[in-house]
């Protein structure tokens, strides 16, 4: 094997900001130079219930540093998704548009961007990026840790253009992985993601565009992008020299507490929550490190956090290694039942997170609310308070949430729609009814096994038994995968009383005391369904991918370490032409990590 090693210096080059892109940015965009212009920190968890944090009442762990900046800040006990699974959920929250519109979506493998090598991403040359757009007010931007929204779009003669990765899409600097984590990451006794032959291919890191880590030290992810992130912060802070302040925006999206679950070494234990509890205490001391040099640096007063997850947990790897989705009682703990449903479903266990904002002076410590927001909310919200307009015919799905931060609000989504794939089962009217057109269906792959989920399709898909999982098909898209309700019964959840989705409300039933009549939620919630179909561009492909997700990998998009290539899509490892095809490696944060 060819090894590429080197010290911090070289991996110091390879994280510079780049020049100035491309990205698309609207001919209308307009910039009040009288904004706020904020800081903006996100925190972005993978695949953590609605019932995994201390401060949502989780017996499991102890999370101080979270629980201390959800108490700084506002918590919110309705925060919704704008997908149950990860790259349409991410591609909302990158341009605060459905994924539909993206092409971000898709059904069955294509629900998601399966490989490194695919074709296509979230295209910035027609989606503006949350860095993309503050870009445009001045802000430095950076971000740290999991992409999963595309890398390249070459040919198969063509040099690979990075065409999908953060910094085509204005993040100044960007080291994590442009993948996601998965069961072909799982590490060996060094903590390095090579148990399985196909890993490295897999699980590597880049600094911008390089490949700095390959296979990845998955071991250690957490502990270098933390790193990445406080580097940003103490660049940020010597920008702001000689009375120049330069606002800054960082993202910090975590692998915990995806599968396979991982911790150093030395956080292994620690927890009452077994292996996942320990994923989720290692993630609280990173936020915990990052808020540190927040206060230590003079951003505290100056900058706007959020805090969420891209989507509920995945029921059908198992009991030990998914998050919960309970729901404990506010005033005494206890536990009062669980959201019905998990990733890759539109009931309320796979699309409600934990989420906080915080804003200094703005927001007031302790508050709680019950609005409806969606993490496509972020966006908007974050440019109105830099003083970003994209213009009038830059369609935004998300809403401003200031109004719900600032003042107690309602939600500020007349109707909220929930799409799994490019169908769209369910929404939610004026933040209470929820309005199910189709409803996914459970166990479609095996019989109902409780040893490994329940409300779940707990199905092997070809091979899962080969990596280990217990169970790895989730809840499908498809027309077999979804029961339709007939014209005139459809069912309605009044979530504010049900907010476990067990009795379906129709005309017959529906209680008098409510604001609006089962009609008028019906009728208001076709109207925008109806209305947005009309404007969503249908771009699904024979495999049912999206423009996004779709097409086929190609050893040529294959990210490898500097002067290495694939020659087999997907089974071949990456290889050094130079040095008679030898296997390759790289390690550039040996040293600086």
């Amino acid at each position: 094997m060819v090894s590429h090693r080197s010290g911090a210096g070289a991996l110091v080059r390879l994280l510079l900001p780049l020049l100035a892109n491309t990205a698309y940015v609207p001919p209308g965009v307009r910039v009040d130079p009288s904004a706020l212009r904020p800081n903006v920190l996100v925190f972005l968890i993978d695949d953590m219930g609605y019932g995994d944090l201390e401060a949502y009442g989780s017996p499991n762990v102890s999370t101080p540093q979270i629980n201390s900046l959800i108490d700084s800040g506002m918590k919110f006990t309705h925060w919704i998704s704008a997908a149950p699974i990860c790259t349409p959920s991410r591609a909302a929250m990158q341009t605060g548009r459905y994924p539909v519109r993206t092409g971000c979506t898709g059904d069955g493998i294509f629900r998601i961007l399966p490989t490194p090598s695919q074709p296509h991403g979230l295209d910035p040359n027609m989606h503006v990026s949350i860095a993309t757009a503050l870009k445009q007010a001045g802000y430095r931007t950076g971000m740290s840790g999991k992409w999963h929204l595309g890398i390249n779009s070459n040919g198969p003669l063509e040099k690979q253009d990075r065409a999908f990765t953060p910094t085509a899409h204005s993040y100044d600097t960007f080291l994590g992985s442009p993948f996601t984590n998965q069961k072909f990451c799982q590490m060996d006794a060094d903590g390095i993601s090579q148990k399985h032959r196909e890993g490295p291919i897999f699980c590597f890191l880049l600094g911008n565009n390089t490949v700095v880590q390959q296979p990845l030290k998955l071991v250690n992810f957490t502990d270098a992008m933390t790193r990445h992130a406080l580097e940003f912060l103490e660049n940020a802070k010597a920008a702001q020299g000689g009375g120049n302040r330069v606002p800054w925006y960082f993202l910090m999206s975590y692998f915990h507490v995806h599968t396979p679950l991982f911790t150093a070494e030395r956080n292994r234990g620690r927890s009452r929550g077994g292996a996942f509890g320990d994923n989720i205490e290692e993630m609280d001391d990173s936020v915990g490190e990052i808020m540190s040099a927040i206060r230590r640096l003079g951003f505290a007063d100056d900058t706007l956090i959020f805090l969420t997850s891209d989507n509920g947990p995945y029921q059908e790897e198992g009991w030990d290694e998914s998050g919960r989705t309970n729901v404990y009682n506010e005033e005494n703990g206890n536990l009062e039942g669980r959201l019905k449903g998990g990733k890759g479903q539109v009931y309320e266990g796979g699309i409600r997170m934990p989420g906080s904002v915080v804003w200094p002076s703005k927001i007031k410590p302790g508050s709680v609310s019950s609005s409806m927001v969606s993490t496509m909310d972020i966006m908007p919200t974050v440019l109105k308070a830099a003083g970003v307009d994209l213009g009038p015919d830059y369609v935004l799905d998300g809403k401003d949430m200031t109004p719900v931060l600032l003042d107690g609000g309602s939600s500020q989504h007349e109707v909220f729609l929930h799409y799994c794939g490019f169908s769209v089962l369910a929404a939610t009217v004026r933040g209470r009814f929820k309005v199910f057109w189709g409803e996914q269906k459970w166990y479609t792959n095996d019989e109902k096994n409780a040893s490994v989920c329940l409300e779940c399709c707990n199905g092997y898909y070809p091979g899962s038994k080969l990596l280990g999982a217990a169970a790895s098909t989730m809840c499908a898209c498809g027309e077999r995968d979804v029961t339709w309700a007939s014209e005139g019964s459809v069912p309605v959840y009044d979530l504010r009383r049900d907010v476990f989705e067990d009795h379906a409300l129709r005309s017959e039933n529906w209680p008098r005391d409510l604001p609006m009549t089962y009609e008028e939620v019906i009728r208001l919630a076709t109207e925008v369904r109806d209305a947005t179909q009309a404007t969503v561009h249908q771009n699904q492909d024979w495999l049912g991918a999206g423009n996004c997700t779709g097409g086929l990998p190609s050893a040529a998009r294959q990210p490898c370490c500097p002067g290495c290539h694939q020659f087999l899509s997907l089974i071949g490892v990456c290889r050094d032409p130079k040095a008679w095809f030898k296997e390759c490696s790289c390690d550039y944060l040996s040293t600086s990590v």
